[in-house]
């Protein structure tokens, strides 16, 4: 008797076990911290379908945007740390925002734990197409000209884009004088229409102002030449070193996910960014499918982390908020 209750309560306890130990065991919700239509919502609902398909779960996308990726963060958080419910950022929000706000009641880099880069995209150095700079050497030479007089646009207080602008200044011992806009288009818009001199921007927003004639590309900051645009050059080839600074959205989850589930979404991931019709939308966007470990994503967030923080650190205006 004692044997058959035994082996009843291990063909009962059998299914449970497994079904614990089967991820996902039902639908997995992405929290994208930017709204419907940015590049990071582009990129996220790109992989959502494959992943669904490849994991044998549907995978919901919901947008969650403000208070600087916190109201994301918070959701995700206030969710058991099982791999259900997940994060998609862009790297301003990871990497950027915890060194400008620092008090906020998520700790985005302790409390989240990276899963996989979905796309990068290098930056571009703009300029008004009939401004007479046609190159890296002209613009320094223009900005030590005369210091503080050549304009840079940039999408606002602790964007990327004044960011990247102040390690250019740095770089080239130049005296660059930012106007903050309100968003990257209209930062570009206003290069274009001779409000700023130049911008440094991503290649989806540069991209219509390019194409209109009005403004051109100096150089990348990409570590290689952009294979859509071969003939611009790397800041390094163009002169100006230790501007190697891209733009990227990844899929982050609590720290304490099993790393098995982290594993498994890592693989679904990387499989979507195979396929081609995910890439073809990616890359009609601009970007550059990710993908690799999320081992080697979780050092590649930490590092700009760290490079950020020194830009911050010694940009006015920017801490203590």
């Amino acid at each position: 008797m004692y044997r058959l209750l035994t082996a009843l309560a291990c063909l009962c306890l059998a299914p449970a076990a497994m079904a614990a130990g089967a991820y996902p065991g039902h639908s997995i919700t992405i929290v994208v911290s930017s709204p419907a239509g940015s590049t990071p919502d582009t990129g996220t609902r790109a992989i959502a379908q494959s992943m669904a398909r490849i994991l044998g779960q549907p995978v919901v996308v919901e947008n969650r945007p403000g208070a600087n990726g916190q109201i994301a963060a918070q959701e995700v958080l206030k969710n058991p740390p099982d791999g259900y419910t997940i994060l998609v950022a862009a790297g301003s929000t990871m990497a950027i925002n915890p060194h400008i706000y620092p008090h906020q009641t998520v700790d985005i880099l302790k409390d989240l734990a990276a899963v996989g880069k979905i796309y990068s995209t290098d930056f571009f150095l703009i300029v008004r197409s009939n401004s007479g700079i046609n190159s890296m050497a002209d613009l320094v030479a223009k900005a030590k000209q005369k210091p503080g007089a050549l304009v840079a646009a940039n999408s606002g207080p602790g964007s990327a884009a004044q960011l990247a602008t102040e390690v250019l200044k740095e770089k080239t011992g130049t005296d660059i004088y930012q106007v903050p806009f309100n968003g990257s288009p209209a930062a570009a818009l206003g290069v274009a229409a001779g409000n700023a001199d130049m911008l440094i921007e991503t290649q989806a927003v540069t991209e219509p102002f390019v194409a209109s004639g009005k403004v051109r590309r100096l150089a990348t900051t990409g570590r290689e030449r952009n294979p859509a645009y071969p003939d611009i050059p790397t800041m390094a080839q163009a002169g100006v070193a230790g501007m190697e600074i891209s733009s990227w959205a990844g899929i982050f989850a609590r720290t304490q996910v099993p790393k098995d589930r982290i594993d498994r979404v890592n693989a679904a991931m990387n499989q979507a960014l195979t396929e081609p019709d995910v890439r073809k939308v990616l890359q009609g966007a601009g970007l550059a499918p990710g993908g690799g470990t999320s081992a080697a994503f979780q050092d590649e967030w930490q590092a700009q982390s760290r490079l950020w923080a020194e830009v911050v650190a010694r940009t006015p205006g920017l801490t203590n908020r």
